[in-house]
């Protein structure tokens, strides 16, 4: 006999999900003291002592005394079990009338498809049974939307694999910049804790200036690193400003003193030198500039990943365009995927990007090999009759739908 239960024991909660295929890190009962402009509860269904599903729920307040509720990427269960998903969400619609909810939103982890390219299924069409089950529990699906902002998170996902991930792995133009990057003595990468804090901000804030959007404030990357302490880290690259520059200007100056000493019945060797001039040149050039604005040495890329069972979150990543050429992003990211699996992960979710093909940032993440999860989407079960319509709508005129 199954039985709903509420305020479950964190600790327990977080092991049951770990343990689940569709375990993840905002199913994390730590999730909720990152969202804490949210209200939080934990709830479950049980047959006698065996635990079937759980799920943390966030729970905004509203004015006039009601609520909405959100579910991310859960809850945890087996989809394929009829029974028990029309018993969850009917109790869960049942405990949610007390908190006066119109409507709560939920996300399951069950995925539609996987691909190595959009439009190139690998699997498809795994989740219909799921989505049978979901829809016959009487929640309304939003649909199989592309966009990024149609939906809270991302339906589309970009995962590596521990077993498909390497340089060997990486594309052609992503193991090109990757060579380039790892070749440049004067590009280290380091792993860290919150002690690169200002640092990582520094490039996320070059990146919002660069996009024009508003990111993460420091104080949210801050609430990151501890409330989920050794599970969350660092990745930075610096570059020794001073070191690049007193290299190119000992080339720009041997290159000149080539030149003089070149004969004239040298004209393609000149031609080639007069090239690396140029080059060499430009390099000084960006190196005075540099000096001037930034010092000795700088951050120019990081990276933030939080480790929740067997999958790494890449959750932010930043970099300054200043110094686009030394191609930092490339050997950032690599660094920051392989350290997660260095420390046992088998996955590592690169963080979404929209279901169009023109997505600029699906080709830089395509670079590290890794697969597209789509998800099944977004669903709603209507808690007030009444309220759910007039609700929705509001939710979807503030959201910009």
């Amino acid at each position: 006999m199954y039985i709903f239960r509420d305020k479950l024991d964190a600790d327990a909660h977080d092991k049951f999900i770990s343990q689940s295929e569709f375990g993840n890190l905002l199913q994390s009962s730590r999730w909720s003291q990152i969202k804490n402009n949210w209200d939080h509860a934990i709830v479950g269904v049980f047959d006698g002592d065996l635990q079937l599903a759980a799920s943390l729920v966030l729970i905004k307040h509203l004015p006039l005394g009601f609520t909405m509720m959100y579910i991310p990427r859960g809850p945890i269960m087996d989809y394929g079990n009829s029974e028990l998903v029309v018993f969850f969400f009917k109790e869960l619609k049942r405990w949610a009338k007390k908190y006066r909810c119109l409507f709560v939103k939920v996300d399951p982890p069950v995925l539609r498809g996987r691909y190595k390219e959009l439009g190139v299924p690998v699997l498809f069409d795994t989740g219909s049974e799921a989505l049978d089950n979901i829809e016959i529990a009487g929640l309304k699906h939003i649909g199989f939307t592309l966009g990024m902002s149609a939906t809270i998170q991302p339906r589309f996902n970009m995962v590596c694999h521990k077993d498909e991930f390497g340089e060997d792995y990486l594309s052609k133009k992503g193991r090109k910049n990757y060579r380039i990057a790892i070749k440049n003595k004067y590009l280290q990468t380091l792993i860290v804790d919150k002690s690169g804090l200002d640092d990582f901000d520094r490039v996320m804030n070059c990146t919002a200036d660069r996009q024009g959007v508003a990111l993460r404030d420091r104080q949210y990357y801050e609430l990151l690193l501890d409330i989920y302490g050794e599970d969350a880290f660092l990745t930075l690259t610096y570059m020794d400003i001073k070191g690049e520059y007193e290299e190119a200007l000992a080339l720009r100056d041997k290159c000149l003193e080539d030149i003089e000493n070149c004969p004239d019945t040298a004209p393609k060797k000149k031609f080639k030198l007069e090239e690396n001039l140029a080059s060499y040149t430009r390099r000084v050039k960006d190196g005075e500039s540099n000096l001037a604005k930034y010092g000795d040495k700088q951050c120019i890329a990081g990276a933030l990943s939080v480790i929740f069972g067997e999958t790494a979150e890449l959750l932010y990543a930043g970099a300054d365009n200043d110094f686009r050429r030394f191609m930092a992003p490339y050997k950032t990211w690599f660094s920051a995927i392989e350290t997660s699996f260095g420390r046992g992960c088998k996955y590592v979710n690169l963080g979404g990007i929209s279901g169009y093909k023109d997505d600029g940032l699906q080709e830089f993440k395509s670079a590290f090999n890794p697969y597209i999860h789509e998800y099944l989407g977004e669903f709603d079960l209507p808690v007030s009759k009444l309220l759910y319509a007039p609700s929705r709508w509001m939710f979807d005129k503030r959201k910009g739908v």
